[in-house]
């Protein structure tokens, strides 16, 4: 379990009640509807996001318009802060759509810097996420380099649902995939095609490791998953 360190992200402001408060009191609440975009790619970056409720994708259109889905952002996350821990004017590199209807917190760069000039626990655990997704990413570059699309599946699964399996420790009992998603978002995320994500969901499910159904994926058989990848 050790080397999926980097999957763990809880709620930013666990254990940081003051900190909370003081960033709401900074923010302007804001709700996004399913499918709305918060900020398109080459926007400005002048604020981040604190995610109450909801969901939200992270994604880039290429020139031929494929969809790439760089995150899956959940409630208690922060989104659009790597563009904003810079100096300088920054463009975002992103686009972020609302997943779900969303509940959401956003705060202007200058004060998200006086907040974490104030708060030093927060900007530890700010640099911790920072670091965190970055490993991410890079793991995901070697595994579009070096496995193929059955394995980028298992880890997609075991990323989507690792944080549940921590805080429950249930490795030996189902677990449901707590963001929907369908064929055509999975291949967007791990660099593939639907045609080619739906033959390797059938192989998994003929394996008895998952379960798919209109509802989404359960995984059956997560510790079996978590030692493949």
């Amino acid at each position: 379990m050790e080397h999926h360190w980097h999957l763990c992200e809880r709620d930013l402001f666990s254990g940081l009640a003051v900190e909370k408060q003081d960033f709401i009191a900074h923010a302007v609440k804001r709700y996004a509807p399913v499918n709305t975009f918060i900020f398109f790619q080459g926007d400005p970056a002048d604020s981040t996001y604190y995610l109450e409720s909801g969901e939200v994708r992270i994604c880039r259109i290429n020139s031929w318009g494929k969809e790439s889905i760089m995150f899956a952002r959940k409630a208690g996350e922060m989104f659009g802060l790597a563009e904003i821990a810079g100096e300088g004017a920054n463009e975002r590199e992103c686009n972020a759509q609302a997943h779900t209807p969303c509940c959401l917190y956003e705060i202007k760069k200058e004060d998200f810097d006086l907040l974490m000039a104030r708060h030093p626990a927060l900007a530890k655990r700010v640099m911790g996420v920072l670091g965190r997704r970055l490993r991410y990413l890079c793991e995901q570059m070697e595994n579009l380099m070096l496995c193929d699309v059955t394995t980028r599946l298992l880890k997609l699964l075991t990323y989507l649902n690792y944080q549940r399996l921590v805080d429950t420790g249930g490795y030996d009992e189902p677990i449901s995939i707590p963001i929907s998603l369908t064929q055509e978002q999975i291949a967007a995320m791990i660099g593939s095609c639907q045609q080619t994500v739906s033959e390797a969901l059938k192989r998994l499910e003929t394996q008895k490791m998952i379960q798919v159904s209109r509802k989404g994926i359960t995984v059956l058989k997560p510790y079996d998953i978590l030692a493949r990848v």
